[in-house]
């Protein structure tokens, strides 16, 4: 009986020994021990478990399977027929683990093996711990998103191995939309760091996770990936746009002056200005975005607004919704330069009407090389002495005088006349419709008063000639009397 508790005693001995765990059959006896290469191997990259067994019994054994499993029965690894273990000899087989998840990990490394009395197993816990890749580091900066709206921020890669990491790839997601997600790297020597600009949109409001996943190959030649995650607390979109806009006189011409705040958390995107009077849109513009909690200020050109009640519209795009702001004002603007002809006077002799008048300067720039000139038509056309009259200067308020000279039909009611001048650095011209329908009729009603005259004349020449003779024969009468008289 001693003898029985002795070989027992030595043989638990034996196996606490070598660390294994070992099931007597009657003719062979087999340990087994299993190390893995890294008790921290990394997600989705293979590493190693090298299972020992030995022969410890009396008779040989044929290992059929060595395979590696968990708790839950998931398997990892396999190897089939691994040939026969003599009494006495020992057999090392390698075999690849790779575990997706993170955290302590138990395996079983089980081995069957076969002899004359059957089929035996024997069994040796694995512990690892799955951790991510120490290699690099990932962070994130500018994080301060709105609920739809675009956010702009930066994600940083940096590689603390003590060698470069090459094929470096960098993907964000996570619970937000992002625009162009994946960015590449050839190279990051060691201790280096890239920086990123991401464009990310998240949908809804609310504490929201963000991901960045790297993935590199490593100076040894091991593909690596790691995953970092960062909560976000995302705000509630709040879009509160007010337009003003007013009129100012620039460089001597009228210009509305606008300005859209937001007084939300959302920037205003895609602007667009329109101008609307009576219905119509005079003038639109696209001007440039305007961030949260800021002013922009726009500048439209007059020159295509009339005047009037003008209503201003600012159409946006907030929060990855459409909006619209509006204002209204009376807009009477003031012309930089506009040269007008006033005071006209027509006079005829014979085909040929003189004009004569001021040349005014109604705008609010002075104008220079003002002139004047008759402009040809069918029946009308520039004559001497003044076709044209060079005018000159003429300040802002301010007017000069002109003569025109054409050669006209008495019948024509108007007198095309050609504007030229300079303004503000712009030329000018346009022609105009100077009405002498007056000046015509009353010239012609003078020639006819005149014709009426003559012929008055003539009728009457006989009655006024005898009416002489009579008078010149009742003076020679007296006379002779007087005479007549003396001498007697």
């Amino acid at each position: 009986m001693r003898k029985v508790v002795t070989t027992a005693l030595a043989l638990l001995m034996l196996t606490s020994a070598i660390g294994s765990v070992a099931l007597t059959a009657s003719a062979a006896e087999i340990a087994i021990q299993a190390e893995p290469s890294t008790d921290e191997p990394v997600p989705n990259e293979p590493f190693t478990v090298t299972v020992n067994l030995s022969n410890v019994g009396n008779g040989s054994a044929d290992v059929t399977d060595i395979y590696v499993r968990d708790p839950s029965g998931a398997e990892y690894a396999r190897a089939e027929d691994l040939g026969s273990l003599s009494t006495g000899g020992d057999l090392s087989v390698p075999v690849s683990v790779t575990l997706d998840e993170t955290g302590r990990k138990r395996l079983t490394v089980n081995a069957v093996v076969q002899d004359s009395e059957g089929y035996t197993r024997v069994s040796y816990p694995v512990y690892v711990d799955v951790g991510q890749p120490d290699e690099t580091s990932v962070s994130f900066a500018n994080l301060d998103p709105v609920a739809g709206d675009e956010d702009s921020i930066q994600v940083t890669v940096a590689n603390g191995d003590s060698s470069a990491i090459s094929n470096v790839r960098l993907d964000v997601g996570g619970a937000a939309d992002v625009e162009d997600s994946e960015r590449v790297n050839a190279s990051l020597a060691a201790g280096a760091q890239a920086t990123y600009d991401y464009n990310v949109t998240f949908p809804a409001a609310g504490e929201r996770m963000l991901t960045a996943t790297v993935q590199y190959r490593t100076a040894d030649g091991a593909t690596r990936t790691a995953t970092f995650e960062r909560m976000v607390d995302v705000e509630e979109a709040e879009v509160d746009a007010d337009l003003t806009a007013t009129v100012a006189e620039v460089n001597g011409s009228s210009v509305i002056r606008t300005e859209l705040t937001e007084y939300g958390n959302v920037d205003l995107t895609d602007v667009q200005l329109r101008a609307i009077v009576d219905g119509e849109v005079g003038q639109r513009a696209l001007v440039s975005d305007v961030p949260a909690e800021t002013t922009q200020q726009f500048r439209l050109n007059s020159t295509d607004i009339p005047a009037g009640e003008l209503t201003l519209v600012a159409a946006y795009t907030a929060a990855g919704e459409e909006y619209t702001s509006n204002t209204t004002l009376d807009y009477n603007p003031r012309e930089r330069s506009n040269i007008d002809l006033t005071g006209i006077e027509a006079i005829w002799t014979g085909s040929t009407v003189t004009l004569s008048g001021d040349a005014a300067n109604l705008g609010s720039s002075d104008a220079s090389s003002v002139l004047v000139s008759v402009a040809n038509s069918d029946r009308i056309s520039p004559t001497s002495p003044n076709g044209e009259y060079f005018v000159g200067s003429v300040e802002s308020s301010e007017f000069a005088t002109f003569e025109l000279t054409a050669d006209a039909n008495q019948s024509v009611d108007s007198i095309p006349v050609e504007i030229r001048y300079s303004a503000g650095g712009e030329q000018f011209v346009r022609t105009v419709q100077m009405d002498i329908s007056d000046s015509a009729a009353a010239s012609q009603n003078g020639e006819a008063a005149a014709s009426s005259g003559a012929g008055g004349n003539d009728e009457a020449g006989i009655p006024l000639m005898g009416i002489g003779i009579v008078l010149v024969v009742a003076v020679i009468g007296a006379v002779g009397l007087y005479w007549w008289r003396r001498q007697s």
